[in-house]
């Protein structure tokens, strides 16, 4: 029977139906819609998969030269001794690399994807001229230009300090973003954003008072989920993140973006509509 052009298929069903067709991170795109994240963590998961099997395969050579070793008496014994513990050296490094390779695609993702969001979230306020709450952030930061930036945290003196790695909660806290992103991404956020710092400021070999602090510091909060390191003298010397927790990068990268998606579909409608 043909349908009468007065009569619609759709005919009842309430728009906000079509939520149920919605992946949580179509919701990014009420905020930001710039940013290709699954691009990003695709190419992410292929230099990931790449640096693994070229750490495994240099591995390998060191088993096989160290068995190598094992069996020969030759007269050359010396020198592949040498070459065997230059090998092993090289390898400290490598995987140093390998950890500031990883850290280096993944938190500039992070950073990137919050600090677009919550900025594009401010500019709604702005725009509604809708106050966001009595939070300590507003309080401190009143009308700063910054206020939005979760690459600053505002202090009991009403200043700015940029520090994402306090700014974010605080701003997170402000908002209401903290109520869903998981307490292990939280986690995590802080742990991975100090080591970042610590390697793209101090390089592999960090100063001594660093390498203090970073220990203590995987110890009274638990890091040692995601952290180990090489030592000279019984004590550390070079920091990696665990291969376990390299390959889990991006999959914690997707639990923030759902978190965040989460969050965007529960803004309210005079906030998120067209003026």
């Amino acid at each position: 029977m043909t349908q009468s052009s007065d009569e619609s298929t759709f005919e009842g069903v309430n728009r906000f139906d079509f939520d149920s067709f919605l992946d949580n991170r179509d919701y990014l795109y009420t905020l930001v819609h710039t940013i290709d994240w699954q691009s990003q963590l695709l190419a992410v998961r292929l230099m990931i998969s790449r640096n693994r099997r070229a750490g495994e395969a240099f591995s390998k050579a060191i088993e096989d030269e160290a068995a190598e070793l094992k069996a020969y008496n030759g007269p050359h014994h010396d020198h592949y001794v040498e070459h065997h513990v230059d090998m092993m050296h090289e390898s400290v490094y490598r995987d140093a690399a390998e950890s500031m390779a990883a850290i280096g695609m993944i938190a500039p993702l992070v950073e990137s994807t919050l600090g677009q969001s919550l900025a594009a979230l401010g500019d709604m306020y702005d725009r509604k001229s809708i106050h966001p709450g009595n939070h300590k952030r507003w309080k401190r930061a009143e009308n700063h230009e910054d206020r939005w930036n979760c690459q600053f945290y505002f202090n009991g003196k009403k200043e700015a300090k940029n520090n994402i790695i306090l700014g974010l909660p605080q701003l997170a806290g402000a908002c209401g973003l903290d109520k869903f992103l998981s307490q292990d991404f939280m986690v995590w956020f802080e742990a991975m954003f100090t080591y970042r710092n610590f390697m793209f400021h101090g390089g592999f070999e960090w100063t001594i008072e660093r390498r203090d602090f970073f220990e203590k510091e995987i110890e009274k909060k638990g890091w040692d989920q995601f952290f180990t390191c090489s030592t000279t003298d019984r004590r550390p010397w070079i920091y990696y993140i665990k291969d376990e927790a390299i390959v889990a990068l991006p999959t914690m990268v997707e639990s923030m973006l759902d978190g965040l998606g989460r969050f965007a579909k529960s803004l309210p409608s005079e906030l998120t509509s067209k003026p």
